[in-house]
């Protein structure tokens, strides 16, 4: 018995050694690159499963490159745009094909115009995190080169002005659970973990799809329900947001490269005769996070912010003197047809956002 333990205990302190080893070496203890992008960041996957949304094909394929890019079409020094953003610019649940990139490409060759495009969308990113993209990813493939980074961002810096602790925030009160962020910013293994889930285990069988706070039938909200909303917080976490817009177009001209700004919205709302009406109560998804912060709202109060989030980047824009496209503005979805749940398009939505960039981007002469 004795000899049992004393060789359970070796065999602990052996694999002990090794996970510390491990994350030694590929966690980013000792760096302020997050461990996501210094070891984790998916490549050379390709996962085919049924097709969890309605619509064709029956089978759906996420596929990365050894570079971490999804759907480039051509060579890696000859790319015309990359577009960056959250889950809504990867797009997980659609196929390769089905895309904004891929319906983009299709667009623009139509139109005579050949494009050669990589999707660098990446789950949950906010603005932060594209910004580190820049060190922990772009400047580390060899040959990367872009006439235009795409950033289709809001949704995700949405959560900022909720000053939540998800996604990539890293403040937080309370030693436990600062510690307990620590852990999970620099750990390599939860990293794994981490990609694990989102890749195979959301994106597999049985994940269901939530398809609340859709503006989709009567009755309408057509008043908010919150008061003044630009506090002294949210005034602060504008001026933020727009650091952070300023600090994307420096790292892009860096690079070598145009800046392209694209505002977002969801589908809490719509118009109406000219009107934004939305849902009666906003609660479930990425929502609670400002409902936490705001308390009860609907989908008119959801536009109000959306907006202040989106006047933000557009004034950073401009004032920089990057190319700026107000998706939000000027796009009428239908939220029945062209989402999925309360943020993310279905092949339907893509193939609107493809048509508005492809119009745009011509119009401004970049195609």
């Amino acid at each position: 018995m004795r000899s049992l333990l004393r060789l359970l205990a070796i065999n602990f302190g052996i694999l002990l050694v090794l996970v510390i080893g491990l994350e030694l070496i590929f966690g980013s203890w000792f760096s302020k690159v997050h461990a996501l992008h210094q070891f984790t960041m998916p490549r050379d996957w390709v996962i085919t499963g049924p097709n969890l949304l309605s619509g064709e094909p029956a089978e759906t394929t996420y596929s990365r490159d050894s570079n971490g890019f999804r759907g480039l079409n051509g060579d890696i020094g000859a790319i015309d745009i990359i577009t960056v953003g959250g889950s809504t610019t990867d797009q997980r649940f659609l196929d390769d094909s089905q895309t904004y990139q891929a319906e983009l490409i299709r667009l623009l060759n139509a139109a005579g115009h050949s494009a050669v495009i990589a999707n660098a969308g990446i789950d949950g990113q906010s603005t932060f995190g594209h910004i580190h993209n820049f060190d922990s990813w772009f400047n580390r493939v060899d040959g990367l080169k872009t006439r235009y980074f795409l950033y289709y961002i809001g949704i995700n810096d949405l959560v900022r002005i909720a000053q939540t602790d998800s996604y990539d925030a890293l403040e937080a009160k309370g030693w436990k659970l600062r510690a307990k962020l620590y852990i999970r910013e620099k750990s390599a293994f939860y990293q794994m973990y981490r990609m694990f889930k989102s890749m195979y285990l959301d994106h597999g069988l049985g994940h269901s799809i939530n398809r609340t706070n859709i503006a989709d039938a009567p009755p309408f909200a057509t008043k908010p329900l919150l008061g003044q909303i630009e506090t002294p917080e949210v005034r602060q976490a504008i001026v933020d947001l727009r650091a952070r817009v300023r600090e994307l177009n420096k790292l892009t001209v860096a690079f070598g490269a145009k800046a392209i700004f694209v505002t977002q919205r969801s589908a809490a709302w719509r118009r109406s005769a000219g009107d934004v009406v939305g849902v009666e109560s906003v609660s479930g998804g990425f929502e609670s996070e400002l409902v936490g912060q705001f308390g009860p709202m609907n989908g008119v109060d959801i536009y109000r912010i959306e907006r202040l989030v989106a006047d933000g980047i557009m004034a950073e824009c401009t004032a920089v003197g990057a190319v700026c496209f107000d998706l939000m503005e000027d796009v009428d979805f239908d939220p029945t047809r062209d989402f999925y749940d309360s943020i993310h398009t279905n092949a339907s939505g893509s193939a609107v956002i493809a048509k508005y960039l492809s119009e745009k981007l011509i119009a401004a002469g970049i195609f």
